[in-house]
């Protein structure tokens, strides 16, 4: 009954789409007719004699096509792709003949020499194909010598933050891929920063499915954002070199090198790098570089390889190898200020704090990962992949804050607060509000450790979708961790005497963890399939975390060598420096804070669900079922805690998707997960944290779980006539019991005493659009436009205590160092709720123009903020950041090319002043190709060359604000030397470009003999 229901509702649809039943089918492939390659994503579009349009259609990879008719006739077939001749074909349809293959259509180049300039039709920016969206490198032009990521920052709908983060319709990219196949996986830098632009064909964007998805059918959720980056086949059988040197102002300095070989069944690439300029590159957000945080140092060196022996999946024995090993190893120098104000009761009350610190890190890291993929027979794939990491880091940092009970700035003269605050003559009117100051030193250093293996093997039983699955996986990790602070905090409205700590402590832990999954598939009718499994996890964790107050000394010796800790110069001396293993151990100890732990946690989930699969509906619901139990043995001897706790949960997880395709190109795909999550054990243990007097926290024993609904939607459409795509997109997220910090401010202090609570209403709501279209007959004009919504709905408690009034009662009365007493503390303390409603707008608007030398293009950016709050007034503001300017790309037939980038970026709505700026920011390249084939490149980059950018940013919660400024690599020049060497069928080519190999062409973006091929593409690597 179920069954027929649905397939009734699909058929309702169906009619109201006006989708029918089509029987009538033509088929065949579309081929270079220069080179015999096949021609992906060409136009194949089927005419009546009328000229009207029937249906349509794009190739394959392989060039295939198939398209569609409600009826017979006469038609007309037009294939067309950017940068050749459309070609026409007629082709009769009867009721005896209803299906045509017409074979392979070869397609001419329609290229019009001029001179030395060859004029073609402009590429598609953006195509869609089903889930997938692709862009054309060849439609974007970067300075030469660029990598990946000056053209990433390019395409419609991908967002690239300062710290290197990309995000794809709001989805954080997690991997590359080459050809479909793991470069350097989990590691999105290595591309971003070493690839050369000259290498990619095409850029696919799309969720990629887990192992186990891939291989049984089954849904499993576990999806990874991925752009797939598609090479230049003309490249196979070639080595492709690229060395590029640089020195610059400011004693700044980059190298790099870069190497792969591709053939039809390998790869083989390896690179290094090293360099001060915090791996910036032109092409970033606010231009072509610069911005960031820190000043930072970086070497890089690794190694990937795929490789596979050439059998089809329909054959026997098919094996697929693959893996990487990477290192690296940076160091930082920071220094950042920030100003927060953090929301207290009803009205206008809040805490106002000022910080500055500047810090020095080093990290090393190694890592790899191998997979294997296997077929022993048609019906049997084995995929193996076993990983490794090894880091080491330790960092050294300096930090000045204070608190105030009201807004520092509003003090008439007031710049630095900061400054103001730990001078020998404080402001009158600045001591008067302020609460404390902490003078802070910290250091610490780690090692970790871990190895991971996971095996899947899927067996099909028959062709029919019957299939039975393995999965198993393992691991095992270690880490050693070593921290020193020192701090000095001094009280300004209390009696409290003032407070110096020289703290140490030692964090070792161990874990494992190994899982086991089996899986069925079963055909229960036509398109419909069974599917149901079970998995079993276990975790174990082993961790100590001791503690040592080693200002507790201050009377005695460190043993004979060791002077008392006397003052803050004498301990500044010694910072780092510990006693005897026996003295750490005897004397200062900090039992109250240290604890050792271990976690045992057993899990099982069964799931069950149906797939109903057509060429049109592809549909999955299911439920996961998932009893799990939780062992804790936890001693904190200090608190008197030593106990074995156990819990015992079961969870149901419901997830539904439906993915209806209009056509080849448009499709709406709907889908929806319910979860549900516990809190930390630790979060469950009636204990206190006060190692740091400023900021104590506590555990909850009356937490409740959680549970997580989210929806998303997603339509896609792409017309390849017209080459204009549209996207929209809508995400829902809501959380019961969401597990929110409550939190309790002493304004005599300054102190800050927080406790884990369960709170309901948070929610969060994100739409983006995105339209883009070529204009004109030629497309030389394209039109990009990308839009997003957000609205969150935060919620969070804010509540003060105020230790000098009377009719609260005497802190140190209600905080007898017990966990009771603190839970006295927030039992006295009435707590508001307080929802902060902000809404979000941003925008993303570019027009650009393509001539055979030249491009320019003009671009402006919205990002619009307002928010308001039902319990602080101060949370109430609508902030605004705009940017808007123009870029141009100039290319010449003796090798010379000139870029550059203008734009303004401003600020308003600050509640600090010196944040709403204007920043006119400048950025420019001019680069000459040289040698044989233009092999060699010398370029000039000029960075914010009117020394105008700055590092300023801002985050809001429901309970508080913060705004930031960071150093930063701004204005500097570079002067670059690169060299490229590709060597073709084993004789050596000085560079593609020279003879028309691996230029981005305005036509098919694939690389053809055609002499002199400069116009279009500036100098060597790119444009």
């Amino acid at each position: 009954m179920n069954q027929r229901l649905f397939l009734m509702f699909f058929s309702l649809a169906t009619l109201l789409t006006g989708v029918t039943a089509q029987r009538y089918v033509i088929t065949g492939t579309v081929k270079n007719g220069q080179t015999g390659s096949a021609v992906e994503f060409a136009s194949v579009t089927l005419l009546r004699q009328d000229s009207t349009i029937v249906g349509g259609i794009q190739t394959d990879e392989t060039g295939s096509f198939k398209v569609k008719a409600k009826t017979a006739g006469n038609f007309i077939l037009r294939t067309s792709y950017m940068g050749f001749t459309t070609l026409y074909k007629n082709v009769q349809l009867t009721a005896q003949r209803d299906s045509v293959n017409v074979g392979a259509l070869s397609l001419q180049s329609d290229d019009k020499i001029l001179g030395t300039a060859v004029v073609s039709a402009t590429l598609a920016r953006v195509e869609q194909k089903e889930d997938t969206t692709m862009y054309n490198a060849a439609a974007y032009r970067v300075p030469d010598g660029s990598t990946l990521e000056a053209l990433i920052k390019q395409l419609p709908g991908v967002e690239v933050s300062d710290d290197g983060t990309i995000k794809w319709n709001g989805k954080e990219v997690k991997e590359f891929l080459i050809n479909g196949k793991d470069f350097f996986k989990g590691d999105t830098e290595v591309a971003m920063k070493n690839l050369p632009t000259e290498l990619v064909n095409k850029i696919k964007a799309y969720d990629k499915k887990s192992d186990y998805t891939e291989m049984t059918g089954i849904d499993d959720g576990e999806e990874t954002t991925v752009l797939d980056i598609s090479t230049k086949r003309e490249l196979n059988e070639s080595w492709v070199t690229n060395v590029d040197l640089a020195y610059g102002t400011k004693d700044r300095y980059a190298g790099r090198f870069f190497a792969t070989r591709f053939t039809d069944r390998s790869r083989i690439t390896a690179y290094g790098s090293a360099n001060n300029t915090g791996n910036q590159g032109f092409g970033g957000p606010r231009g072509f570089g610069g911005g960031g945080s820190g000043l930072r140092a970086t070497k890089n060196a690794g190694l990937d390889f795929s490789w596979e022996n050439g059998k089809s999946k329909k054959e026997n024995g098919r094996l697929e190898l693959g893996g990487n090993i990477r290192y690296s190893h940076s160091g930082s120098d920071n220094v950042s200020t920030s100003s927060s104000e953090t929301f207290l009761t009803t009205g206008s009350t809040s805490s106002f704090s000022n910080s500055w610190s500047k810090s020095k890190s080093g990290s090393t890291n190694v890592n790899g990962g191998f997979r294997v993929q296997w077929s022993p027979d048609t019906l049997t794939k084995i995929t193996f992949r076993p990983s490794f990491s090894y880091s080491e880091s330790d960092s050294r940092s300096t930090n000045m804050s204070g608190t105030f009970n009201d807004d520092p700035y509003a003090i008439e003269g007031m710049y630095s607060p900061l400054d103001s605050i730990f001078a020998a003559t404080i402001n009158p009117q600045l001591e008067a509000i302020a609460v404390n100051r902490n003078n802070r030193l910290s250091m610490s250093d780690s090692r970790s450790s871990s190895f991971d293996a996971s095996l899947n093997i899927m067996r099909r039983l028959n062709n029919k979708g019957r299939n039975v699955s393995l999965q198993a996986n393992g691991g095992y990790s270690q880490s050693k961790s070593h921290s020193y602070s020192l701090s000095e905090i001094k009280y300004f409205s209390t009696e409290r005497q003032n407070s110096f700590l020289n703290q140490y402590s030692y964090n070792p832990s161990k874990n494992h963890n190994y899982s086991i999954r089996l899986g069925y598939v079963e055909p229960l009718g036509k398109q419909w399939f069974g599917e149901a499994g079970y998995k079993f996890s276990y975790r174990y964790s082993d961790s100590d975390r001791s503690r040592y107050n080693l200002d507790s000394l201050a009377s005695g010796k460190f043993g004979d060598e060791y002077d008392a800790w006397g003052s803050w110069e004498t301990a500044y001396a010694l910072f780092g420096t510990l006693p005897t293993d026996r003295e750490l151990m005897e004397k200062v100890r900090d039992d109250y804070n240290s604890q050792y732990a271990t976690y045992k946690y057993f899990n099982h989930t069964a799931n069950i669900g149906v797939r109903y699969n057509t060429e049109t509906i592809r549909f999955n619901a299911g439920v996961d079922f998932n009893p799990e139990r939780t062992e804790m043995s936890y001693m904190r001897p200090g608190q008197h805690i030593d106990t074995l706790i156990t819990r015992t949960v079961f969870k149901v997880s419901p997830q539904i998707r439906m993915r209806y395709r209009f056509s080849k190109t448009t499709q709406l795909d709907i889908r929806y997960r319910g979860s549900s999550s516990q809190p930390s054990m630790t979060d469950l243990l009636a204990v206190v944290d006060d190692s740091d007097p400023l900021n104590v926290s506590m555990g909850n024993p009356g937490l409740k779980p959680s549970w997580t609904n989210n929806l998303r939607i997603f339509y896609n459409s792409y017309n390849p006539d017209k080459q204009q795509g549209m996207m929209a997109g809508l995400n829902f997220s809501q959380v019961s019991n969401s597990i929110s910090s409550r939190m309790v401010y002493d304004q005599s202090t300054g102190a800050r005493y927080t406790r884990p609570e369960n709170i309901s209403g948070n929610w969060n709501s994100n739409a983006n659009f995105m339209f883009n279209t070529g204009l004109g007959y030629q497309k030389l004009f394209t039109i990009s436009t990308f839009t997003r919504l957000s609205y969150n709905n935060q919620v969070g408690y804010v509540s003060n205590y105020n230790s000098g009034n009377s009719s609260t009662g005497n802190l140190s009365e209600l905080l007898d160092g017990t966990y009771d007493g603190y839970n006295r503390l927030f039992n006295s303390i009435s707590s508001t709720k307080n929802t902060t409603r902000t809404l979000g707008v941003g925008e993303n608007l570019n027009l650009a123009y393509r001539a055979s030398w030249f491009d320019i293009g003009v671009f402006g950016s919205l990002d619009y903020q307002h928010a308001r709050a039902t319990a602080q007034d101060r949370a109430n503001m609508d902030t605004w950041n705009f940017a808007y300017g123009a870029n141009a790309n100039f290319n010449f037939d003796w090798g010379m090319s000139i870029s550059t980038d203008i734009r303004m970026n401003s600020r308003r709505g600050y509640s600090d002043a010196s944040m709403n700026t204007n920043e006119f920011l400048w950025n420019a390249q001019i680069a000459q190709s040289f040698l044989k084939g233009r092999a060699a490149t010398i370029s000039l980059q000029f960075y914010d060359i009117l020394h105008k950018q700055s590092n300023v940013s801002r985050t809001i919660s429901a309970t508080m604000r913060r705004d930031s400024w960071n150093n930063a690599i701004n204005s500097y020049i570079m002067l670059h030397f690169i060299y490229k060497l590709n060597i073709f069928g084993g004789k050596s080519q000085s560079s593609t470009s020279g003879k028309g190999q691996g230029r981005r062409e305005g036509g098919n973006g694939s690389m053809r003999a055609m002499p002199m091929m400069r116009s279009m593409g500036g100098g060597h690597g790119g444009f």
